[in-house]
C-alpha cells in the first residue's frame, strides 16, 4: 500500500472521526483498487463495502477490517458515510449514483457516469440541488504517458491528426470471461471514447463525429451493430471492434480505435501528425518519441499514480471546494460523446458542436 500526504481536514461536516466516511458499493477489481487507494490515504477512511455478490463483497470487507452489507441502499444512507464510491458494472452507475445523492453523499463513481445523456444531466442536477461534489473514473487524461505526449503535441503547435488504438494484450484474463455483454456495459464504442478520452480532454468543441463497431459473437458469426440507447437487447460476444472518428472546431481530426477480445501481441499506442512535427506512443514503452523541427528525441514517461490523484482531488474538492482535472460536466460530456458515437455507428455521423 501506498503511504501518501494526508490533504488535511475537511471543511464540510463529516463524520466523528474527523475523516471522510466512505462506502464502496460493488465487489471486482475496481472496488478492491479503490479500497486499497483508501487505505492508503490520511484524508478518508474506508467504513462499508455493499456487493451484490455476497461472498466477493465479505472477503473485501474482511481484507480491509471493515463492515460488509447486503443491502446497498442501506449501505449509501448510513450517518457514517459521507461519500460513495460507485464501482459496478456501468448499466447501474447512473441508479446508485441517485441513490448516493439524493442521500445527501458526494459521488465517487467509475466511468461511465451514466449510459444515458438524460441519466448524467439527472445525477448532475441532483449533485447541484444538494450542493455535492461529482467525480467520475476517468484515468486515461490523467496517466503520464497521455500527459507527456499533450504537452509535446502543444509545444509542436497542435494536432492535425491524432490516432489512438486501444488494445489489451490479452483480454482472457483470469476470471475473466471473453464475452461481453452491451446491456450491461453499453454499445461497444462506450469504451472507445471512454478510453480515448485522452485524446478529447482539453480539445475543445466536437462539430462531427462517426463511428462503426462489429462483433463477432459466441457462435462465431458476425453482425454489425444495431441497438438501442443502451445496448440492450443485444447477445454477448466474444471479440469487437468499435472506430471512433472525431473532427474538432479547430480543424484537428482524430480516430480512435478499440479492440476486445483479440488474442496474439497488442499494437495499441498512438500517433500524433502535429502541425510541427510528430508525436509517437507504443503503449508499455517507458518513453514518447517526438519529432520536431530541431531532430528526434525520446523522453521518459515519468511515475506517477493517476488513480492516486482521481482520489487526492475528489477529497480537495469535497473539502476544500478545489477544482477537479475532470469535472462532473466533463464527465455528462463523456455520456453525450458515447450517445453520439453509437446513433454515427447506427444511422451515420453526427454533427456537433458536442
Amino acid at each position: 500500500m501506498r503511504a501518501r500526504r494526508c490533504l488535511g481536514r475537511w471543511a464540510v461536516p463529516v463524520s466523528a472521526s474527523g475523516l471522510l466516511g466512505v462506502a464502496i458499493v460493488g465487489s471486482g477489481g475496481m472496488a478492491a483498487a479503490r479500497a486499497e487507494d483508501l487505505a492508503a490515504c490520511g484524508g478518508a477512511r474506508l467504513v462499508v463495502i455493499a456487493g451484490r455478490n455476497q461472498r466477493t463483497a465479505a472477503a473485501l470487507a474482511r481484507r480491509f477490517g471493515v463492515e460488509h452489507s447486503r443491502d446497498a441502499l442501506a449501505a449509501v444512507r448510513r450517518g457514517d458515510v459521507d461519500a460513495v464510491m460507485v464501482t459496478t458494472h456501468p448499466d447501474t452507475h447512473a441508479a446508485f449514483g441517485a441513490a448516493a445523492l439524493a442521500a445527501g453523499k458526494h459521488l465517487f463513481s467509475e466511468s461511465p457516469l451514466a449510459l444515458t445523456p438524460l441519466d448524467a444531466a439527472q445525477l448532475l442536477d441532483l449533485a447541484r440541488a444538494h450542493g455535492l461534489v461529482v467525480r467520475v473514473g476517468h484515468t486515461s487524461p490523467l496517466r503520464p504517458a497521455p500527459r507527456l505526449i499533450r504537452a509535446q503535441v502543444n509545444a509542436l503547435g497542435g494536432a492535425l491528426h491524432d490516432t489512438l488504438v486501444i488494445q489489451f494484450p490479452n483480454d482472457r484474463r483470469a476470471g475473466r470471461g471473453a464475452g461481453f455483454v452491451p446491456s450491461v456495459s453499453g454499445h461497444p464504442v462506450t469504451y472507445a471514447v471512454v478510453l480515448g478520452l485522452q485524446v478529447i480532454h482539453g480539445r475543445g468543441p466536437i462539430v462531427r463525429i462517426d463511428a462503426a463497431a462489429a462483433v463477432d459473437g459466441a457462435d462465431g458469426r458476425h453482425a454489425e451493430v444495431e441497438a438501442p440507447a443502451a445496448g440492450a437487447g443485444l447477445r454477448p460476444f466474444e471479440r469487437c471492434a468499435a472506430v471512433v472518428t472525431l473532427q474538432f472546431q479547430d480543424g484537428g481530426l482524430a480516430t480512435i480505435v478499440y479492440r476486445r477480445g483479440f488474442d496474439g501481441p497488442s499494437s495499441a499506442g498512438r500517433v500524433v501528425v502535429c502541425r510541427r512535427g510528430e508525436v509517437r506512443y507504443q503503449e508499455g514503452a517507458d518513453h514518447v518519441r517526438v519529432v520536431g523541427p530541431d531532430g528526434a528525441r525520446a523522453l521518459p514517461v515519468p511515475a506517477a499514480d493517476p488513480w492516486a490523484e482521481e482520489l487526492d482531488e475528489f477529497l480537495a474538492a469535497v473539502g476544500h471546494g478545489r477544482p477537479m482535472s475532470i469535472s462532473a460536466a466533463d464527465a455528462a460530456r463523456v455520456v453525450a460523446l458515447v450517445d453520439a458515437a453509437r446513433r454515427a455507428a447506427e444511422r451515420g455521423p453526427a454533427a456537433g458542436p458536442l
